[in-house]
């Protein structure tokens, strides 16, 4: 029995190593969640006004409306030096000069903004956090993609969240604004790989019809932590507190991923068969499924591994430097591969757009905005059950198809909706939320897709590509707002032309539901080509049978 054949037999069906496997994962992405979006409260604007040193007592350093402005209108711009008319500090009331270079807050330690004065000419600062966190994230994802596949995906997976640990609890004590933007620069460049490994870990190991399941489970958890992340910054109202909570607790989730085993498929693809065939002998016990046996060869090459002194290189196969150069060469020529890699980065790069555009504009809705980005952060947990269900049945490609259509409609009949502040206010958000909700189903069934198109050795580095192209479509949704200033449905016109265009780009798209995740380039070019089908859980007619792959991998040990 080969390691193909003791892994068809472990994924034939759900079971306990799954579950327990799907549990350890899972936490990966809750908090992934909490990492991401912390910054939005720890850069959060608060209401504010001038201190005036000749008037301020110690109670009135909290109250923005103390006794002696009562009858004192503030000026709406109160950066540039005003004339205020007050009674204070024992005179008669008098015109007091204001220049504006210290502040009252309600609460001093809420954010960085209220700690370091981050208003008037330092307001730009703010912005920064955000575009500092972007850039990490984009730089984060191919260089974890790289680790993922030269390493494995456990070593990327604890490594990233190890690091980011350290950091998040080195920004809570971040003595100036210079250490803070440095270090939520370096942050995301470690965690934003988090959530890819933990997801390519689960596709590898998941039976292929459990596999948009896990996709579908993984969205729903990093929309509900996205929600317990609100109720942790209103409980924690000071962020280096909150910073100290969220990260402190990641180091539990650390200790609790040691646990978790590497990928099958990768350690197979990089010729560790033995190392392979103790998580499948662990996991058939756990799954009440007899022992496999290595056979001989593997066994024999094992031993043969082991050099003199008693160590095991695992490693008397090429460098993994090397090796992944060459896997690299290969991969790119295949015009087939390379064309798929384009249309999944464009389609990572249209949906992004699309995602994250209309959660940024959601908060220009009518009604309490932050009731608004809630229901459009939640409206994710039934698209995810709804891409779960319509992939099992449909496949990947029909449900990209057949909610990015819908979603452009959503989207081009808020132009003609009603624009009356009470009558059609429901009307709007009902349609960005239904946009939202499609959306989420299209970007569910992109994410599967980009971990089923490519070769096991290349998987994580082609799905973090094309998720770092699709930080390019993030960077630019969250402009889309500034439209509203020539048409006030302009924004959401050009949400629903995108969309449109994108459901025209997944006509080229291969179905892979229910066909075996390649491990070689041949594999993955042979998907989308003629199948022959005897089941659910069998593999596509290939050009190189399971026992040529099995010997492969076995000669590489």
């Amino acid at each position: 029995m080969d390691v193909e054949s003791g892994l068809q037999a472990i994924t034939a069906r759900l079971g306990r190593f799954h579950v327990v496997l799907c549990a350890l994962l899972s936490t990966a992405y809750v908090y992934q969640a909490l990492f991401n979006l912390s910054f939005v409260f720890t850069t959060m604007r608060s209401e504010h006004r001038c201190l005036v040193p000749d008037c301020e007592t110690n109670a009135s350093l909290t109250d923005m409306r103390p006794s002696w402005l009562d009858g004192t209108v503030l000026p709406a711009d109160t950066c540039s030096p005003f004339m205020l008319d007050v009674q204070c500090g024992g005179r008669e009331r008098a015109n007091v000069t204001v220049r504006c270079d210290q502040w009252v807050y309600p609460d001093k330690d809420l954010s960085i903004m209220t700690e370091w004065d981050l208003t008037c000419s330092n307001d730009w600062l703010i912005a920064m956090v955000g575009t500092a966190n972007s850039l990490g994230r984009a730089l984060g994802l191919p260089l974890f993609g790289y680790v993922s596949d030269v390493l494995g995906r456990r070593i990327a997976l604890l490594v990233g969240l190890g690091v980011s640990c350290c950091l998040g609890i080195g920004r809570s004590f971040a003595p100036n604004y210079a250490t803070f933007v440095s270090l939520e620069f370096l942050d995301p460049l470690f965690y934003d790989g988090i959530g890819g490994a933990a997801f390519i870990m689960g596709m590898e190991l998941m039976p292929t019809p459990a596999r948009g399941a896990w996709s579908a489970v993984t969205h729903v958890i990093f929309a509900f932590s996205l929600a317990f992340l609100g109720v942790v910054a209103w409980l924690l109202p000071h962020w280096r507190l909150m910073l100290r909570a969220i990260y402190g607790s990641a180091l539990l989730c650390l200790a609790a991923l040691w646990f978790a085993p590497e990928s099958v498929r990768w350690l197979a693809s990089k010729g560790r068969s033995a190392e392979a065939f103790k998580i499948i002998n662990k996991a058939a016990k756990m799954n009440g499924i007899p022992d496999f046996t290595p056979p001989p060869r593997v066994a024999a090459a094992a031993a043969a591994a082991v050099d003199d002194s008693g160590k095991d290189p695992k490693a008397a196969n090429t460098s993994p430097q090397s090796s992944f150069s060459a896997d690299v060469k290969e991969f790119c020529r295949s015009r087939i591969l390379v064309l798929r890699l384009v249309v999944s980065c464009l389609c990572w790069v249209a949906i992004m757009f699309v995602y994250d555009g209309l959660a940024v504009y959601s908060v220009s809705l009518a009604g309490n905005q932050y009731v608004n980005f809630m229901l459009v952060e939640l409206v994710e947990v039934p698209a995810a059950l709804i891409a779960w269900k319509t992939m099992a049945m449909a496949g990947r490609r029909a449900t990209l198809m057949y909610s990015i259509v819908p979603a452009a409609a959503c989207c081009v009949s808020y132009h003609f909706l009603p624009a009356a502040p009470h009558e059609a206010a429901w009307a709007r958000t009902a349609a960005v939320l239904l946009a939202k909700l499609f959306v989420t189903v299209a970007y569910t069934a992109t994410y599967v897709l980009a971990a089923e198109l490519f070769p096991t050795r290349l998987r994580h580095t082609m799905y973090a590509l094309s998720a770092t192209c699709g930080r390019l479509g993030s960077a630019l949704g969250p402009q889309m707002p500034l439209l509203r200033a020539y048409m006030e449905s302009l924004p959401l016109l050009v949400f629903g032309a995108v969309c449109f265009l994108t459901g025209l780009l997944a006509l080229t798209v291969p179905e892979t539901a229910n066909v075996a995740l390649p491990d070689t380039v041949e594999e993955a070019e042979a998907i989308g080509k003629t199948m022959k089908k005897r089941g659910p859980l069998e593999d596509i007619e290939l050009p190189h049978n399971t026992a040529s792959r099995g010997a492969s991998n076995t000669s590489n040990t």
